[in-house]
């Protein structure tokens, strides 16, 4: 990890228009700080149907000095400026959980440091909506990150033609090395997730993962063996009570981490990813597959054995992670960000261990949801679109990557930047745990909370009515089927499949 060549405070600032001074030129890299807690759940997973227009005319292919980068004017290209960045200023958008978002400042540093006559304006914002009325209005960002409650709906932007394609960035040279093009240099994964209907328009660039998280400490403490099957768990769950704790926490609040961090691994360990597969694609009466039903009827115990932490319906994500590094539940279904979500509030002695959520069936035990998250995109309408593929092209350096992983103990898609790096203890179990998933099959994103938020948020309230209220197994097929069915019988809905 190299150390800073200057010592400049960072110019991001929370939904603020501040305007920054360009960096001196310098004749090396420099680094400063990363974090970022993704969020969830993807609870934006990517994903959308992009325009075919080309991002830009100054990328790699066109005349040269040909530009459409709006007011920044044009510069010939070349394999250290393929895009034709030519200055002007840089508006982007990134989702900020709490955390600061810091490993910008080392990106915008050697953007700048390349680039010395682009401005860069980065905003840090907990909530992207208000994004909406510059759309509406025609005059989007030239790039935005898009994560949290208020993420955008990528779905309805893309089908309006407000999205740009981002082939010529993976077609452009990367960072480091001229002779590897941007999309040689990632790990498998980068394109699928961004991709809908034949055309990329996301580029996500962290390794997400769903985990049922626990302290291995306190299992050796109590004599617990972690358990790989569903039947081996409840079991535990039965001891885990009579020891006067409760088995389960989670935040009722963002539906998307019971969803993504239990529903979704359990009904593909007992049914095969083809139940998501059949939902996604709306075919008739896929929520009433037996693999859901199945997997309802286990949710279902959860709540009927009272092994669900009492108050986590009106816990946010960060209530219910504190009650349980307090030991006031065993298991909490979290994304990869948990460990650096939390460090401030990590007990001493705490050994936080990510493990696949048990299996009713052996063989798919190690199977848990992990893909490619953090998703970038470029709007058809920016004002400097070379300037925000380039950005991304900074953001997808080894020097980049390693320091977002030092700062937030969690890795990116960019091939071997991490082979060298020594991590936590937590991020180690989670990476063994993400090897041993793909070593059975490769997880198939489920899409249609992308495709149909409104779908989505109608099934993900029937989960939580079932596991904390009083909707029983038939009460949620059926609401879960009604949701999926208004979607496919609405022909205003652009349908998607894969």
């Amino acid at each position: 990890m190299s150390t800073p060549r200057s010592s400049r405070s960072s110019r991001l600032s929370a939904l603020s228009t501040h305007r920054t001074t360009p960096a001196p030129a310098a004749p090396g890299s420099a680094g400063t700080g990363t974090t970022r807690r993704a969020l969830l759940g993807l609870a934006g997973a990517l994903g959308a149907v992009g325009l075919s227009a080309c991002a830009t005319s100054g990328a790699p292919g066109a005349d040269a000095g040909g530009s459409d980068g709006g007011s920044a004017g044009a510069a010939e290209t070349s394999p250290e400026n393929p895009f034709g960045v030519a200055g002007g200023e840089l508006k982007a958008f990134v989702f900020d959980g709490g955390g600061g978002v810091p490993y910008l400042d080392l990106t915008e540093q050697l953007l700048e440091e390349k680039h010395p006559e682009l401005e860069a304006d980065i905003v840090r914002t907990e909530d992207l909506s208000t994004l909406q009325p510059q759309f509406v209005n025609g005059t989007p960002p030239d790039l935005f990150q898009n994560s949290g409650a208020g993420a955008l709906d990528i779905t309805s932007l893309t089908a309006n033609g407000q999205l740009a394609s981002l082939e010529d960035l993976m077609a452009a040279p990367s960072w480091d090395d001229p002779e590897v093009t941007v999309e040689e240099s990632l790990n498998p994964g980068v394109r699928e997730a961004g991709t809908v209907d034949g055309t990329l328009v996301g580029l996500n660039t962290v390794q997400y993962a769903w985990a049922l998280w626990h302290d291995a400490a306190l299992l050796e403490e109590k004599g617990w063996e972690a358990p790989t099957t569903w039947d081996e768990l409840m079991s535990l769950c039965a001891e885990i009570k009579a020891d006067g704790i409760f088995p389960f926490a989670f935040t009722g609040q963002h539906a998307n981490y019971p969803d993504e961090g239990i529903l979704q691994p359990l009904v593909a360990k007992i049914g095969g990813q083809e139940v998501w597969r059949s939902i996604d694609n709306l075919e008739e009466g896929a929520w009433q597959q037996d693999a859901v039903r199945e997997a309802a009827e286990a949710l279902l115990q959860l709540r009927t054995d009272e092994l669900i932490l009492p108050g986590v319906a009106q816990m946010t994500h960060v209530q219910s992670q504190t009650a349980w590094l307090n030991h006031e539940a065993v298991f909490i279904p979290v994304g990869a960000w948990l460990e650096n979500e939390m460090k401030s509030a990590i007990p001493e002695g705490f050994r936080m261990t990510a493990a696949a959520l048990p299996s009713p069936d052996p063989a798919l035990a190690d199977l848990t949801p992990n893909n490619p998250g953090a998703g970038w995109f470029v709007p058809e309408g920016a004002a400097n679109k070379p300037a925000a593929l380039e950005l991304l092209r900074a953001l997808l350096s080894k020097e980049s990557s390693q320091n977002y992983a030092e700062l937030s103990n969690s890795v990116t898609m960019v091939a071997g930047a991490h082979d060298d790096q020594q991590l936590s203890d937590p991020f180690t179990t989670l990476t063994e745990m993400i090897e041993r998933s793909n070593a059975v099959e490769p997880w198939q994103v489920v899409k249609y909370p992308t495709w149909y938020p409104a779908m989505a948020e109608e099934t993900r309230a029937a989960l939580i009515a079932l596991l904390l209220d009083d909707l029983d197994v038939d009460g949620f097929l059926a609401r879960c089927q009604k949701a999926a069915d208004q979607v496919a019988g609405d022909d205003a809905i652009a349908k998607q499949t894969r």
